[in-house]
């Protein structure tokens, strides 16, 4: 989805709601991966995602249409989640709750970053003996293109296409997982 044009804000400004839904659904999941990235708290940054909206709804008279909206919504977002802070430092059952997120994200992201590991090396394995070569003397050894095209024996324009290549089937595969 395309990051909503001028012409989508202003007719959010006015209240279109085929505007508003555009603007929600190409911002709800950045700024809630945003918001968790934070807090650890994927069910806080939901509700502080829409807590914002309902804001931003109920205060779009006073957007800026020539301003950059991007920044401005994660500003909003941003001073929520020191809203949040606030209240967390106030209140010991909050205060709980967020150390306990805190820990059991930290122990979700070691598991995920080992299963993405493991997900990348299949991926390297499965590629072609000369693409996976190529990569790895370009990402682990560190070489240019130039010293990988000598030590192979091939042009510095093979060296790139299979580069190009590779990267673009991992990441490829790596996006597909991650929307699984």
């Amino acid at each position: 989805m395309d990051q909503p044009n001028k012409q989508i804000l202003e007719l959010f400004i006015k209240g279109d709601p085929k505007a508003t839904d555009e603007i929600y659904r190409y911002y709800r999941i950045p700024i809630i991966r945003f918001a968790v990235s934070i807090l650890k708290d994927e069910i806080e940054a939901e509700n502080i995602f829409h807590e914002v909206f309902l804001k931003m709804i109920s205060r779009r008279d006073k957007i800026n249409p020539s301003m950059n909206f991007s920044s401005y919504i994660i500003t909003a977002v941003k001073n929520e989640v020191f809203d949040y802070f606030n209240r967390v430092k106030k209140d010991q059952q909050l205060k709980e709750q967020f150390w306990n997120n805190i820990q059991k994200h930290s122990v979700d992201d070691q598991v995920e970053k080992e299963a993405h590991l493991e997900q990348l090396e299949k991926l390297v394995g499965q590629l072609s003996p000369k693409r996976k070569r190529v990569l790895e003397m370009n990402i682990f050894e560190k070489k240019s293109y130039q010293e990988i095209a000598n030590e192979l024996a091939i042009s510095i324009n093979t060296v790139k296409n299979q580069l190009i290549k590779a990267k673009a089937l991992i990441r490829q595969e790596m996006d597909n997982s991650l929307s699984k």
